[in-house]
């Protein structure tokens, strides 16, 4: 029994462990600067707030671009059962070290699901887990997308054991994997992956018709395809809401009708999904696609961290500008907008990947292997335009999604996993030794040779130039000087360090095929090789250095001279907007994290305010600042910022005197370019009946009388019957906002293509809207009887399955056969020779 337990604690003991030594910064309180998650805080400041307050969630925020649902904000786990594993799953520590650890564990799991060495499954966990990829994700504050990522094991050990005919298990993992992976929130990945997933199902069908094994294949698929719509169903709170926002978005359908004379469309409002150029924005070229083999093959990152034998280091050294610890250089210079860093796979991983492909058979060789093939051809986006363009117009829901360079994010995985199945299958000597041999030597070859032909003629191959560098052009050119030979000292020292290391763990393979060293030595040396190459480069990305105290990421969040002053005048956020234009006002959300605003940043803003944007707000337009309410208007640079009011902001709600109908979305929008919002509002011909023969005469006053980000009311007051304005973003219809009279329902409509509307009675009224989406509630269900189900799956299994494994008689561990197969095959037809009494034979 200990035996048998024994490798599995240790090998969480080292997960932990690693985890524990890389970040330990971490348990000193310390934190990631992180420039993803710290605009995550402003956007959700004020739902972060109203939660600590009362107690309760809000799904609707008004803190950026006029209001907002925060579905992909803040995630909904409510009735998600899922959320309790998955904190078991981190050992209830936060991230980074809950997080990775996650990663590695669940990659462990597969291992074991596969009967592979468990020691050969620990090296495996850290390759997966300490990916340059994680690390880069990690620091940028991508946490969403290095979650799902992390799941993504689970899931691939359900499929493999179902369609290897452990069909409960199979299945009940599946299912699992799904819930969790579509838990952390990152569709994107949970899509990507489902790519790949097509070619598997096409191989392992191939596979079973040809081995007569049809009938297992349709069972394990429709167990599958149940098991799978049960892990969807978990996060049915979060999909269904979040599907029904989609389409409202920038994602979904246009409003507008295009108007573009250009062949390509030139924003989302002119396209079903989004535009082209924006989606491809983030493409790989094929440079890019080395450094997933060398990591500074293309430079490393934009703000690359040197040395001080570096050029760059040297030149600002030598004019008293070297400030810091750290000294970080332009380097990267590959097709890429910028990046953080390189999506490297490992050196070693991918010498392993690619022997994998010549020692492994079966279906799960071919998915693997075209399964990378094909998310490098998706990775290379614009780059690869006939390819690509396929998928972006035919595949469903492709052209949903930006950055194709992200979908290597699921080749890692892929890569890591083939290499220790082929490992495996040498270690398991289920090969014949010669033919290893001839397989190790070509994959050597291949990888070795890449990697010295780069080494010793890359830096005349290129002009390692990038049309990024035109802004040190002023500096002079000592500086592009001192960058381009920094480049090719980085793209030339990490080729001879990738060669290395590939002959390394080469020489590992070879040296144990020839019996000079024994299967625990060849383990621990690709182990200490794996975890020394991902360390070394993950370390150029996120070190200690990266972290820091609290107290210095709080200033993230400090508030500035012009945020106190606003807030002093102005103490309830829900009365005014504030427009600053002194940050990236619709790509920044620290002005966010103190007002309601009408900048912020989100990748999936409302279509209507995206269009009013585009149209109106660009191009200055007084009009729309006033109807939103933008009562204070931020500008000047940071530090120097002045804050000026706005007297012509119109308020929260007023009264029009002057309806117009528009016969078109773009009518509607076009007539918002020249015109009086407090006195004229343009109304859809599609609510023409509730306004029909409607005339107001405006007299009386509403104001707002109470705010919370889901639930505004108003005070009306006024002797004749009066059509009102509301400042607030239009989402409907029927998507959750539902308006109240004294309160009974009734209905409301849109005005100025984005704002609420609503005939007000003659009389003293109370006003309400409330934010309570059916889609959320409906959710909400689903999602508590489908987690059940699947805990209630696993608990089964652990039950009456667990004993088993428990009483059941130690076995070896992965024994190494001293002979191949087809050695001890010809041993049993020899002849026996006997020996006598007296020694004769």
């Amino acid at each position: 029994m200990l035996k048998r337990i024994v490798p599995h604690i240790v090998a969480v003991g080292i997960f932990l462990l690693s985890c524990v030594l890389y970040f330990s910064p971490q348990l000193q309180g310390k934190v990631v600067q992180q420039g993803d998650y710290i605009q995550y805080k402003g956007m959700a400041q004020e739902a972060a707030e109203y939660k600590e307050k009362t107690g309760k969630t809000t799904l609707w925020t008004n803190a950026m671009f006029g209001g907002m649902p925060t579905y992909q904000i803040n995630a909904s786990a409510e009735g998600n059962l899922l959320q309790y594993v998955n904190r078991v799953l981190e050992l209830g520590i936060n991230r980074p070290i809950g997080r990775f650890f996650l990663s590695m564990l669940c990659f462990y799991i597969l291992m074991l699901s596969l009967k592979i060495n468990p020691w050969l499954g620990v090296v495996g966990a850290l390759a997966f887990g300490f990916s340059t990829n994680n690390l880069v994700l990690f620091e940028a504050g991508h946490v969403t997308k290095l979650h799902a990522i992390g799941y993504l094991p689970i899931l691939v050990a359900g499929i493999i054991l179902a369609y290897r005919k452990q069909y409960l298990l199979g299945g009940t993992l599946f299912a699992l994997g799904v819930g969790l992976n579509v838990f952390a929130n990152h569709v994107q990945m949970t899509y990507y992956f489902g790519l790949t997933l097509l070619i598997y199902g096409v191989a392992r069908l191939v596979y079973d018709i040809k081995q007569g094994e049809l009938l297992s294949f349709l069972k394990a698929s429709g167990i599958l395809i149940v098991a799978g719509i049960i892990g969807l169903a978990s996060s049915a709170v979060n999909l269904l809401t979040t599907y029904e926002y989609s389409q409202q978005t920038m994602r979904g359908k246009p409003i507008l009708e295009a108007v573009s004379t250009a062949t390509e469309p030139q924003s989302s409002s002119e396209t079903d999904g989004l535009a082209w150029d924006y989606a491809m924005q983030w493409s790989n070229n094929t440079l890019d696609l080395f450094s997933t083999f060398i990591p500074g093959f293309v430079g490393g990152g934009s703000g690359e961290k040197v040395g001080k034998n570096s050029e760059f280091y040297q030149l600002l050294q030598r004019n008293n500008a070297v400030q810091g610890k750290e000294t970080q250089a332009p380097l990267y210079w590959g097709a890429l907008p910028f990046t953080s860093g390189p999506i490297y796979f490992g050196a070693v991983i991918c010498f392993l990947f690619i022997f994998g492909l010549f020692t492994v058979k079966g279906p799960e060789k071919w998915w693997l292997g075209l399964g990378v093939l094909l998310t490098i051809l998706l990775s290379m986006g614009k780059n690869l335009e006939g390819f690509n363009r396929f998928f972006f117009d035919v595949v469903p829901l492709y052209n949903k999604f930006r950055t194709p360079n992200s979908v290597l994010s699921i080749s890692v995985l892929l890569v890591t996993l083939l290499g220790m199945m082929g490992l495996s299958n040498v270690l398991n000597g289920n090969l014949d030794k010669k033919q290893v041999l001839q397989k190790l030597y070509i994959a050597l070859g291949i990888s070795g040779g890449i990697a010295l032909f780069f080494g010793l003629v890359g830096n005349s191959l290129f002009e390692f130039s990038s049309p990024g560098d035109e802004r040190y052009q002023q500096a002079g050119p000592q500086v592009i000087s001192a960058i381009v030979s920094d480049r090719k000292s980085l793209m030339q020292s990490d080729s001879f360090r990738t060669l290395l290391l590939v002959l390394l763990a080469g020489g590992l393979i070879w040296a144990y095929l020839k019996n000079f060293i024994k299967q625990p030595l060849l383990i621990i040396g690709l182990g200490v090789l794996t975890f020394f190459d991902l360390y070394q480069v993950g370390s150029r990305y996120l070190d200690a250095d990266d972290f820091v105290s609290k107290r210095n990421y709080e200033t993230n969040f400090q508030a500035r001279p012009v945020d106190e002053q606003i807030k002093s005048i102005e103490p309830n956020r829900g009365a005014y907007r504030v427009m600053d234009y002194s940050i990236n006002t619709f790509n920044g959300s620290s002005t966010s994290y103190f007002h309601n605003t009408i900048g912020g940043y989100h990748a999936a803003k409302l279509q209507r305010i995206q269009d009013i944007i585009d149209r109106h707000i660009t191009q200055q337009n007084p009009y729309i600042l006033n109807m939103l309410n933008a009562k204070y208007v931020i500008y000047g640079e940071p530090g120097k910022e002045q804050v000026q009011q706005n007297p012509s902001a119109l308020g929260n709600a007023w009264f029009v005197d002057t309806l117009q109908l528009v016969t078109s979305a773009n009518a509607e929008i076009d007539s918002l370019t020249d015109f009086n919002p407090a006195t004229t509002t343009f109304i859809h011909q599609e609510f023409s009946a509730y306004i029909n023969g409607f005339d107001p005469t405006p007299d009386g006053n509403i104001q707002l009388s109470s705010y919370e980000p889901n639930y505004l009311t108003y005070q009306s007051n006024s002797n004749s019957e009066q059509f009102a304005v509301f400042s607030e973003v239009w989402y409907g219809p029927n998507k959750g906002w539902q308006a109240y009279l004294d309160g009974k329902p009734v209905e409301h409509i849109r005005a100025n293509y984005i704002l609420r509307a609503m005939r007000i009675p003659a009389g003293s009224h109370k006003i309400e809207f409330k934010f309570e989406p059916k889609t959320y509630y409906l959710g909400k269900t689903i999602s508590l009887v489908s987690s059940s189900l699947i805990l209630l799956a696993l608990l089964a299994y652990l039950f009456f399955y667990g004993k088993t494994w428990f009483n059941a008689p130690s076995e070896p561990v992965a024994p190494s056969p001293t002979k191949p197969v087809q050695e001890q095959k010809k041993d049993k037809d020899k002849p026996v020779l006997k020996t006598g009494k007296k020694g004769k034979k």
